[in-house]
């Protein structure tokens, strides 16, 4: 759920450019602080980003470490499709040449 919300994937794109307080992520998307500080929350609880504490201010990076996790399940999946895709064309292309 917390990637449903495009405004939670465009927090996510600055992020990934480096860490920004939560008062920078509210003025580059145009939100309140209060509508900033859910979507924040959503993506926290869900565990793909971190805050800490820097003086006054807050800042949010990417939890690379869960992003990483999700990399590698994705090119696993990437390549065994890939392999059975393969598979399929090649059935394919022998059936058709019957």
């Amino acid at each position: 759920m917390a990637l449903a919300d495009r405004r939670r994937r465009a927090m996510l794109a600055e992020l990934a450019a480096g860490p920004r307080s939560i008062g920078e992520l509210a003025a580059i998307g145009g939100w309140r602080m209060s509508a900033a500080s859910k979507n924040i929350a959503a993506l926290e609880g869900a565990g793909l980003i971190l805050k800490s504490r820097r003086g006054r201010e807050v800042y949010c990076h990417m939890n690379f470490d869960v992003w990483r996790t999700v990399a590698s399940y994705i090119a696993l999946h990437a390549k065994f499709w890939a392999g059975r895709l393969d598979e399929l064309e090649k059935y394919i292309n022998e059936a058709g040449g019957e």
